[in-house]
């Protein structure tokens, strides 16, 4: 059957996402230095992307995410963020590939694009030295919308880790 103006089809798609959004600091200091002083915050904490028509809409854009970040102590040292995600979506037993969801950042640099991977830590921000006073950047995640995923609440936790070895 081919749709016509009088009998046009319609799909019912409500799907929803939401990403739990978590940070880390992991400092390590020579043995004759003072430890390294890292800072980080993510806000908001939970994210979610809207139910919309893949057709309209291919790709869900998330809200803003605010990371702010300090590192002191760190002499020329090198510093990365980094994001890794736990797992795939999931909503019961339904997922969908983690790699569907990727973020764009700025300030570039130090921050960069890129897309979630549940087994390596993705690059974020990177750079060396001290960034004081606290340094800002924001994050959009993007979901590659499909009429394929199954209808629920999907859910994942993302890490975010500044490491300054």
């Amino acid at each position: 059957m081919i749709p016509t103006r009088d009998h046009a089809w319609t799909r019912s798609h409500h799907t929803a996402t939401a990403l739990l959004l978590t940070g880390v600091m992991i400092g390590v200091a020579a043995a004759s230095a003072q430890a390294q002083r890292l800072e980080l915050s993510v806000a908001p904490r939970t994210i979610t992307f809207p139910s919309t028509d893949p057709d309209a809409a291919p790709l869900v854009v998330s809200p803003p995410v605010q990371v702010t970040y300090r590192i002191r102590q760190n002499g020329n040292s090198p510093w990365s963020l980094t994001i890794l995600a736990g797992g795939d979506l999931i909503s019961g037993s339904a997922t969908v590939d983690i790699s569907n969801v990727s973020w764009v950042a700025s300030p570039a640099p130090p921050f960069q694009n890129g897309t979630l991977s549940k087994t390596v830590a993705q690059r974020l921000a990177s750079g060396t030295g001290n960034e004081t006073p606290a340094r800002h950047g924001q994050v959009t995640f993007r979901l590659a919308n499909s009429w394929t995923y199954s209808t629920g609440v999907y859910t994942q936790v993302v890490v975010f880790t500044l490491t300054a070895p």
